[in-house]
């Protein structure tokens, strides 16, 4: 794993070495995408890949660690992100409420982690049914790339870990309104003794990204990785930059999901002071748990881009004040010419 010294230097290798095959990877799944048989299904796959490319956008930058190793990083980032990212929208937008049918999709997240594993009706539980093996070749695409990586056999345990987590959540978040946060609630006492430094809603906020997956494939690149460094990677992206991550992503969308009636963790918090201080701790606490990683300057460039990239979105503004008040505040912590080069960059990617 090659090291990364300034903002410069990563977005020279992003353009140069990851954009180019990013493109080629998505344009390849929209085709495919497209000519899903079943509408419904179509829909939704094409739907997911028109509004959240930027997932996949942020998770590639990962690879900017490993240009040796990014016609392997590369795809398994895209397809992964790509599955996520589709039955997200299966389960949020789609044409059903039940966790048995959420739980059976998402079931092909942790095939996908899994090399060799056998293929499974992941719709079994739901109406529609003919994708043309868009699924199922996406989990086969990660497998063939996750076999490839050099140390996966040292993650794949952690990845996986973080895989279910994920999934527990697309499942409860998604149930029937009355239900989702009983559920949530009941999940939390499961885990809380492990996270006694963390809010329910910020536990479930944690599980929600895949970054901490996206880490480890390229911690894995080092054929003589050990454990501690696997430790120490988990340890810091789970809670503090996945949890960073998507209290970020609910912060933008407060006033949209208050309008819309919409799960946002963000508005569990008792005042805007509230949301301010513990997203400010998980800024603090995310930049000192980034010491300790190798290639310490790339984790903590990772912190100041989150906080950039969403702070750029359309959504700031002052016609939002609860959002744009907090912003403002956050935008203090990511201080330096880092900060600014992202913030310039985010504003381009998303406007």
């Amino acid at each position: 794993m090659s090291e990364l010294r300034n903002p410069w230097q990563l977005l020279y290798r992003v353009y140069r070495y990851v954009q180019p095959v990013l493109e080629r990877e998505f344009a390849a799944w929209y085709k495919r995408a497209e000519s899903i048989p079943n509408p419904e299904l179509r829909k939704q796959a094409l739907d997911s890949m028109n509004t959240k490319k930027f997932h996949c956008q942020g998770g590639c930058v990962y690879a900017a660690q490993v240009i040796s190793h990014v016609e392997t990083i590369v795809p398994l980032i895209v397809a992964y992100q790509t599955i996520s990212d589709y039955l997200d929208n299966l389960c949020d937008r789609s044409t059903s409420l039940d966790p048995v049918d959420f739980r059976q999709l998402h079931v092909s997240m942790q095939d996908a982690l899994t090399p060799g594993a056998p293929l499974r009706n992941y719709y079994q539980y739901r109406e529609e049914q003919d994708d043309g093996g868009y699924l199922a070749s996406l989990v086969q695409t990660c497998q063939h790339y996750a076999a490839q990586i050099p140390a996966y056999d040292k993650i794949q345990p952690r990845v996986l870990e973080f895989s279910v987590l994920y999934s527990d959540l697309q499942v409860y978040k998604h149930i029937h309104p009355a239900l989702r946060e009983n559920e949530l609630l009941a999940w939390w006492d499961t885990h809380k003794e492990q996270h006694a430094n963390l809010h329910w809603q910020e536990f479930a906020a944690v599980t929600g990204s895949t970054i901490g997956i996206f880490a480890l494939f390229c911690l894995a690149t080092d054929a003589d990785l050990g454990q501690e460094q696997v430790d120490e990677v988990s340890k810091a992206y789970f809670p503090w930059l996945c949890g960073l991550h998507i209290l970020l992503d609910y912060l933008i969308d407060l006033e949209e999901d208050r309008l819309g009636g919409d799960l946002n963790f963000v508005s569990y918090y008792e005042s805007e002071e509230e949301a301010t201080d513990r997203l400010q701790y998980f800024i603090k606490q995310a930049k000192a748990s980034v010491r300790r990683l190798p290639n310490p300057a790339f984790h903590r460039m990772i912190v100041d881009g989150l906080v950039a990239f969403y702070l750029a979105d359309r959504k700031v503004n002052r016609t939002q004040p609860r959002i744009y008040t907090i912003a403002r505040q956050l935008l203090k912590q990511a201080k330096g010419l880092p900060a600014v080069l992202f913030y310039v960059n985010s504003l381009l990617v998303r406007r």
